[in-house]
């Protein structure tokens, strides 16, 4: 499994908001910054088969709108899922009226196809290729949901921590954690609760939602198996 990291920042850092890139098909959050880091790498928008969205959050899809017009030129575009909790197709149609009008009307109906989650969902089914499980975080006051990727890699999204991240730890290689914080709060993952988890799970960790203080404290700390990378570093897992 190829996973590109298009984004490892939080609202607050210069480094993009994060995001990930699955075997080139499948986009996990669109926040700022996602869209140019794609074409930095001249990604070829018409392989994209599904964006997963973990939560209504600004920094988490505040660039869809402005991927879907580049969607929308692509001649070859075959119709894609878009994947996130409950009131995610509501606010981006409603988006793009405010942003561009009606000039997405006929694009919504013809090339993208809608999966709402909800608190009870465990499965996304939609690929024979890739099993994947849904499991709610908790991010406070928010519905939020983590993924698990053919038991492969497990993606928190925005959480504090809780019994549903070492769920994620229990059933995933290599996790995708917010480590947004160098202390955690009742919204983020912070380094000392990432030290908590390391005493029952050795999973790889790859740091992501970092602040910038936050980064630069990881990177002193040394932790074994925490890894912080760059905006669009690529790794083969």
């Amino acid at each position: 499994m190829k996973v590109r990291l298009l984004g490892t920042g939080s609202i607050y850092s210069k480094y993009n908001c994060a995001s990930e890139l699955i075997d080139d098909k499948i986009l996990v959050d669109v926040g700022n910054g996602v869209l140019k880091e794609l074409r930095k790498i001249n990604y070829d928008l018409t392989k994209l088969k599904m964006i997963m969205i973990t939560h209504l959050h600004a920094d988490h899809y505040a660039d869809l709108p402005a991927l879907l017009i580049n969607l929308e030129v692509e001649k070859n575009l075959k119709p894609i899922y878009i994947v996130g909790p409950k009131g995610l197709k509501e606010n981006l149609i409603g988006l793009c009226n405010i942003y561009y009008h009606d000039y997405f009307d006929r694009f919504f109906k013809e090339k993208i196809k809608f999966m709402e989650i909800l608190p009870e969902t465990k499965s996304i089914e939609i690929f024979n290729d890739y099993d994947i499980m849904v499991q709610k975080v908790d991010h406070y006051n928010i519905e939020c949901y983590g993924y698990i990727i053919n038991n492969k890699v497990g993606i928190t999204g925005d959480t504090c921590l809780c019994k549903e991240v070492f769920n994620i730890f229990e059933n995933s290689e290599i996790v995708i954690t917010d480590i947004s914080m160098i202390k955690g709060t009742k919204y983020h993952m912070g380094i000392d609760d990432i030290q908590t988890i390391r005493k029952t799970y050795k999973n790889k960790i790859i740091a992501t939602h970092l602040r910038d203080d936050t980064r630069e404290e990881l990177k002193k700390k040394y932790l074994e198996d925490v890894i912080i990378k760059e905006d669009g570093e690529e790794m083969i897992i």
